[in-house]
């Protein structure tokens, strides 16, 4: 008998759930719940059916600035009695430095950035990346570039699929982040809120960040 998972999308949590029906090669339910600061503070719950091969699971991570972050937890259940409201509830952004630092920048329209400083990395970010892509939505597609403190399992996402933006990720390069030095070339940047329509006045505008995510 084929799998069903509940099917929502919605900018807190998923009150009203859809039953569908799975198929191949799908052969799990995904909940994804996420938070970020890349505009207002934004969170949201994203399920549908998955190929578990294919899924991304666990805490995954960008900071690009003090102000600029992306959290995400995704969970894979194989049971269709599954839900948001079964699954841990997102984390809440950590401040607690953790004692590496990495070069950080974000630059929204840019296919590059150059960092004029490092950021302290917190929580369990200890890697630096390097993220150039894409952000999708309406048809219209914008280029980004990053530079900050991620989590290891951030590292591998090729494309995150929301229920406003598709973030194509064309360039992901991750490497130890090193010890925090004492001087003050290191301090905590941080950079003003982006929207799209900062860019593309006319393409109107909701962050609830529904995030499911697939390697391809």
């Amino acid at each position: 008998m084929p799998l069903t998972c509940f099917y929502c999308k919605s900018g807190e949590s998923c009150f009203h759930n859809l039953p569908q029906i799975c198929s191949s090669p799908q052969d799990a339910c995904i909940i994804v719940q996420e938070h970020n600061t890349l505009g207002a503070e934004n969170s949201g719950t994203y399920q549908s059916c998955a190929d578990s091969r294919q899924s991304l699971t666990g805490f995954l991570a960008f900071y690009f600035g003090a102000k600029v972050a992306v959290e995400i937890r995704s969970e894979i259940c194989k049971s269709g009695d599954c839900s948001a409201e079964s699954t841990p509830s997102r984390r809440a952004i950590s401040n607690v430095p953790n004692g590496l630092q990495c070069p950080a920048c974000y630059a929204p329209g840019f296919e590059s950035c150059e960092s004029d400083g490092n950021l302290r990395c917190t929580g369990g970010a200890d890697q630096c990346a390097v993220v150039v892509g894409t952000l999708v939505q309406g048809g219209v597609a914008i280029p980004f570039a990053g530079r900050g403190c991620a989590t290891r399992a951030a590292c591998g996402i090729k494309t995150l699929e929301s229920g406003v933006f598709t973030y194509k990720l064309t360039n992901v390069q991750c490497s130890p982040a090193p010890k925090a030095q004492t001087s003050s070339a290191t301090r905590t940047l941080a950079w003003g809120p982006f929207t799209l329509g900062s860019i593309v006045p006319r393409v109107p505008l909701f962050l609830p960040a529904l995030l499911g995510l697939c390697l391809c």
